[in-house]
């Protein structure tokens, strides 16, 4: 059986069968005719499956299936939005969602990661942040500050530390942080979360493993 999550710029498939995985760009799913998914969720999950699942439900239940702790808090910052689920007692406290703005997101540090040819395992976190309130104004700053003078590196790392700042916010600034998406694979992003939070890595198929619960 194939199970996925089809996220705006990743999809991860599942086939529950032999436990594979596969973790492709979503253009590249949409390129392929025909695929079909028994269960799913998403934002380009909804016309490619029989059954269609919530995200913040799917991140909730993989997350109870991954984490032992009674009491914690999950973020997902994915392609284009962000994901928080808090549990008091092994049942769900709050949820929330941020569509707002690319400001906190994957899409708009993997733009400026290609546009600068940053390789994010070796990127330094940076001590200095920019305040990126807006995805689109936040990209200007990195690049004011790039023309100014300061190495495109060290720039990118302002962003992303920026980010992280408004990802611990919008997760109401937990002592302990589990973290769902990419951003698990990001050196970076995990050591400037590490000064505000003790941050646990899930990895990037949480939602897969709600699903199948």
């Amino acid at each position: 059986m194939l199970i996925a999550d089809c996220g705006s710029t990743w999809s991860k498939i599942l086939e529950t069968d032999t436990d594979a995985i596969e973790i492709i760009q979503t253009r590249e799913l949409i390129r392929r005719e025909g695929i079909r998914f028994e269960i799913a969720t998403g934002h380009s999950a909804k016309s490619r499956c029989r059954i269609y699942r919530n995200e913040l439900i799917a991140l909730a239940e993989g997350s109870l299936a991954l984490v032992a702790d009674g009491d914690f808090s999950v973020v997902d910052v994915g392609g284009r939005d962000v994901k928080f689920v808090r549990f008091a007692g092994r049942r769900v406290n709050r949820l929330d969602w941020n569509l707002a703005c690319g400001s906190s997101t994957g899409a708009t540090i993997e733009l400026l990661g290609h546009y600068y040819e940053v390789e994010f395992d070796r990127l330094a976190p940076s001590e200095r942040w920019i305040n990126v309130t807006c995805g689109v104004f936040g990209m200007e700053k990195v690049l004011e500050l790039v023309s100014t003078g300061t190495p495109p590196e060290e720039a990118v790392a302002m962003f992303l530390h920026g980010m992280v700042r408004n990802v611990f916010d919008f997760s109401g600034r937990p002592g302990r942080l589990y973290l769902s998406g990419g951003f698990c694979e990001n050196d970076c992003f995990l050591q400037t979360m590490g000064n505000y939070c003790t941050v646990t890595p899930l990895g990037r198929t949480v939602p897969l493993e709600g699903l199948r619960r």
